[in-house]
């Protein structure tokens, strides 16, 4: 796709000035492509340098009224929506899942995607996503930076373990729980200088992750230590189960829950929904839609068992799912969801959580 002089797109907004025009922008690192939509469904593409002020000023040169701007969410991040909104444009972020998508596959281009943007945005058809601040955006990327070296941490212990199987050496009593003798008993372990240099550089990629952890925790908690977080991290915390990480991740991952209008859009922002297959007169729950907060889910399910088993409401809760079921997995993601719900209703009402009273039997 070329790019088009301004004086042309003049040409082609006028006699529509009092018109509200429509903007699809297919986003890359380097350009922009940009399709303009008139109220008579025509439109005009071009292509700009991938800058956020440069794409702004010549919107604002048009003076045209602009209904809304769409874009598609991706590893570019939301500075584009920022500069749009600080010009007072409406701007539609729409994750990619969320995209009408044509039942038989065809042609696919830039200048395609934009268009299509552009066309979804004047037919109603796209909903954005919650656009965070940079103060927001900032500690959701330290948080996942945390994450991300919890993940490498874990897989660094599987490489040495898996060295050691393939050695047929047994993984001495240290490494059951990695306590801080591990490393110790590893270096005394019998093996070829070739295997011996291999484990070394993995005992000190180890050490780095575990530094570079407890660092990355350690500023996480100065971030989080401000009056509001303190103040939600004690909501959560109420909760039997629930821990620092699990709380700082839920607290962090939805930065503002008023946005929920109902419990139903909590679950399906977390992935903690069923999707429902209904055909005639039968209706059943399928599978849990995999989309949503990925990590946020696997910790709440991880703290819907300690919560089932420090609380007898949950306890009821899960034994409940489990009589009707008869599967743990589906019954413990159930808990997960009711749990996520009175984490999100916590922050709400900005209150500490009231264990439900058991009535005797």
């Amino acid at each position: 796709m070329a790019r088009i002089s301004l004086s042309r797109i003049a040409s082609f907004v006028v006699g529509f000035e009092k018109k509200l025009f429509w903007i699809g922008a297919d986003v890359h690192k380097k350009s922009y492509s940009i399709a303009l939509r008139r109220a008579d469904d025509a439109s005009l593409t071009w292509t700009c340098s991938a800058c956020p002020t440069l794409f702004v000023d010549q919107i604002k040169r048009l003076g045209i009224r602009v209904a809304a701007v769409a874009y598609e969410a991706g590893p570019t991040g939301f500075s584009l929506a920022r500069s749009l909104q600080s010009a007072g444009f409406k701007v539609i972020v729409a994750a990619p899942s969320r995209i009408p998508r044509p039942v038989t596959p065809g042609g696919k281009s830039d200048r395609l995607d934009c268009i299509k943007l552009s066309e979804y945005a004047a037919k109603g058809m796209l909903k954005t996503i919650a656009i965070p601040s940079v103060e927001q955006e900032a500690c959701r990327g330290l948080l996942r930076r945390r994450h991300k070296l919890v993940d490498a941490v874990r897989r660094c212990k599987q490489r040495i373990k898996s060295q050691l199987l393939y050695q047929g050496l047994k993984a001495p009593k240290e490494l059951s729980h990695w306590s801080n003798g591990a490393a110790a008993a590893l270096r005394k372990l019998p093996m070829e200088p070739g295997y011996r240099n291999a484990l070394d550089s993995l005992l000190r990629e180890l050490a780095f992750f575990k530094k570079e952890l407890g660092q990355v925790q350690r500023e996480l908690i100065r971030t989080t230590m401000d009056r509001k977080n303190r103040e939600n991290m004690v909501y959560l915390k109420s909760v039997p189960g629930v821990g620092s990480v699990v709380a700082a991740t839920f607290s962090l991952e939805l930065f503002r829950p008023e946005r929920f209008e109902g419990a139903d859009q909590v679950s399906s922002y977390l992935g903690l929904a069923p999707m429902v297959r209904q055909s005639g007169q039968t209706r059943g729950r399928g599978r849990l839609v995999p989309v949503g907060q990925s990590r946020l889910r696997s910790l709440l399910i991880e703290a819907a068992w300690s919560w089932k088993s420090k609380d007898r409401y949950a306890a009821s809760v899960y034994n409940r799912l489990l009589r009707r079921s008869g599967v743990a997995q589906k019954a413990i993601c159930a808990v997960a969801r009711k749990l996520a719900i009175i984490l999100w209703r916590l922050l709400i009402e900005q209150r500490v959580y009231r264990p439900v009273p058991q009535v005797a039997s």
